[in-house]
């Protein structure tokens, strides 16, 4: 644009403003530079051997040093943000987190954005809540379905940043089998702690608490028969995460029972992974692998068949 005839016709000084113009567009031009060759010198260009640490060129497919395969830089980024909110990249983990919010984020994309907030009870029953009452009456796959169901936005926020949190921890240390396994049995075991309390009411339970009361005993447990300074130390932090959970279940009516009965499983079975590594426990592997194996099959089945009874 020809910015002295334009300023001229204003009646201004059109080789004045013409040369501000050129310093001011100069000026620009050097710091979108500045600013592109800094990036250029902080952005990350290689991918890390996750075997020996080693740094990998971006465009390589194995590690130089130890020959590792070593997946895509993207891959290895997704990681590194994910990092964000687990405190280690957990694959179980992980997969309970999206399950969990997968499934409420499709509870209100199917019944409005009312459930954010307050969701409606009919829309929870459909959705898997459990109710003891139509438990009895034949409705049993809502002792999983209910604990992939939360009762509104601040309800699964919480339980998901427990998991984050108390998940990757155990799943490091037990593995993905008995992590997965111990969740889902802790998960049951505190549906039916509800349905044999309360009987026949017609009261909703939902949420993931049971299972992560679960994960709770677990750590609880197994630090305790295991012993040591180092064992003693993980039991006091989970007695914390335990305290802390029952109180405020109870000062916000939450569901204790279901609390309890997930805690309960979890320690058991804290006690038998303890006994198990104690004896080296190489057997049990394969216990646990089709243990974990029939419990996801066990979920699937659930939502399967809460399904095909809406559909009926």
């Amino acid at each position: 644009m020809d910015w002295r005839t334009f300023f001229d016709r204003l009646g201004l000084n059109g080789v004045a403003w013409q040369w501000r113009i050129i310093r001011w567009q100069n000026a620009w031009a050097n710091r979108v530079e500045r600013w592109r060759g800094g990036r250029q010198h902080v952005v990350y260009q290689h991918k890390v051997c996750p075997h020996c640490g080693a740094l990998v060129d971006r465009g390589d497919a194995a590690c130089m040093r130890c020959g590792t395969a070593v997946g895509s830089w993207r891959g290895q980024a997704f990681m590194r943000t994910l990092g964000l909110v687990l405190p280690a990249w957990c694959p179980l983990t992980a997969l309970l987190m999206g399950a969990n919010i997968v499934w409420f984020a499709l509870t209100v994309l199917l019944f409005g954005l009312r459930g954010l907030i307050e969701p409606d009870p009919a829309t929870l029953v459909q959705m898997g809540a459990l109710v003891p009452r139509f438990f009895w009456q034949g409705a049993y796959w809502q002792l999983i379905t209910y604990g992939y169901e939360h009762g509104g936005l601040l309800h699964i926020v919480f339980n998901m940043v427990t998991l984050s949190q108390v998940g990757p921890f155990l799943e490091r240390q037990f593995g993905g089998k008995r992590f997965f396994t111990v969740y889902t049995l802790a998960l049951i075991g505190g549906g039916l702690a509800d349905v044999l309390f309360r009987g026949g009411a017609v009261i909703m339970i939902v949420g993931a608490s049971g299972a992560l009361f679960g994960l709770i005993g677990l750590g609880t447990s197994f630090a305790h028969f295991y012993g040591g300074a180092q064992g003693h130390e993980q039991r006091n932090f989970f007695l914390k995460w335990a305290l802390y959970g029952f109180v405020f279940g109870a000062l916000v009516g939450a569901d204790n029972v279901a609390h309890a009965g997930g805690f309960v499983v979890g320690a058991a079975l804290g006690w038998v992974l303890e006994r198990e590594q104690r004896r080296g426990g190489a057997r049990a592997g394969r216990v646990w692998t089709a243990a974990a194996a029939g419990l996801a099959v066990l979920t699937l089945a659930a939502f399967i068949w809460m399904l095909l009874a809406r559909l009926a």
